[in-house]
């Protein structure tokens, strides 16, 4: 079977009028990528998520439903300290969408200093494939760049 780990940052999304009525869910790109991966391949493919998240509710609630999508979640690392990011969609009156974003001290943005990012480092040298988004790139080339 072939392994592909994808590595990035899943946040929690608030999409609606600031102080009016909001649908909370929760996304980013290498997630989604990693979800209609897991979907359209089915079980000939292990899709591996990549990520830090918190040991909160929140993030207990996003990692069980990625579990539920058939993404192996191992490779999640567990911050007892930080949280998810979260991002706000607001749509103006002509559907423009305009993003708001709160994720300087989130879990994934510290990934690479975790303590056990080591192991997680050498599980990625065992893949068949690793996907990284740009802006995740900026962050970690150079720490993933040490470890081949």
């Amino acid at each position: 079977m072939k392994q592909i780990a994808l590595i990035g940052e899943c946040m929690i999304e608030l999409n609606g009028k600031p102080f009016g009525e909001m649908h909370q869910t929760f996304g980013g790109d290498s997630l989604n990528s990693a979800v209609y991966l897991s979907r359209a391949t089915g079980e000939d493919v292990q899709v591996r998520y990549v990520t830090a998240m918190g040991n909160d509710p929140l993030s207990e609630g996003i990692v069980q439903r990625w579990q539920d999508e058939g993404i192996n979640t191992e490779m999640v690392l567990r911050d007892g300290v930080r949280q998810p990011g979260l991002y706000l969609i607001q749509l103006d009156e002509n559907g423009e969408r305009t993003f708001l974003y709160w994720r300087n001290q989130s879990a994934a943005r510290y990934m690479m200093q975790h303590p056990q990012f080591g192991q997680v480092a050498e599980q990625l040298e065992q893949m068949d494939m690793v996907y990284l988004v740009g802006l995740v790139w900026r962050f970690c080339r150079s720490r993933i760049a040490s470890n081949y």
